[in-house]
């Protein structure tokens, strides 16, 4: 019992330098990690000193990003109401027009017809009386005319040809503002 004895004493002085060793290696592996944590405070502290002002530049662009937001919005709101009152606008001027066209077109077009047919009485006129004149005293000529008679009719039915050209440009501008 005696040996049991010493080897149980053997082993616990083992054991207590085992523990001891332990207990160093354990003070040496802590002493480390307090050095790697104050390594990693100071990183940090020089972290948060570097991350400080980018925050703060952050916070302030992110308050002009709705500033700016906001502005967009009201100016939007502008915008519609602009193209709503152009667009109201736009349509008035359409009824406008449309009620211009059909309140000035008939009679236009009638002082236009009225006008041709007054034309077109003068000539038929003023190819009767050639006529006459002609079947009435076809050699006739009186020495005391100041103007011949061929000339004057060729006068008249000139002024009636730029007359007509005058009324058909017209009446083509009308057929162009109708298509409009």
């Amino acid at each position: 019992m005696e040996i049991l004895n010493n080897v149980s004493v053997i082993i616990q002085i083992i054991l207590f330098i085992a523990f001891i060793v332990l207990v160093i290696s354990l003070t040496g592996y802590v002493k480390k990690l307090m050095i790697k944590v104050d390594q990693l405070q100071d990183d940090l502290a020089k972290f948060k000193t570097r991350v400080d002002p980018l925050i703060d530049d952050t916070q302030q662009l992110v308050k002009k990003l709705n500033a700016i937001s906001e502005k967009v919005d009201d100016n939007i709101g502008i915008v519609k109401s602009t193209l709503e009152r152009v667009q109201d606008a736009t349509d008035d001027i359409i009824r406008l027009k449309e009620r211009v066209v059909r309140t000035a077109e008939p009679p236009i077009f009638e002082t236009i017809n009225a006008f041709a047919a007054i034309v077109k009485g003068v000539r038929v006129f003023t190819e009767k009386w050639k006529s006459f004149k002609t079947e009435k005293h076809p050699y006739h000529r009186d020495e005391n005319m100041l103007f011949e008679t061929d000339n004057n009719d060729y006068e008249v039915e000139k002024e009636y040809d730029d007359i007509n050209k005058e009324l058909n440009d017209v009446r083509k501008k009308l057929e162009e503002m109708k298509r409009v």
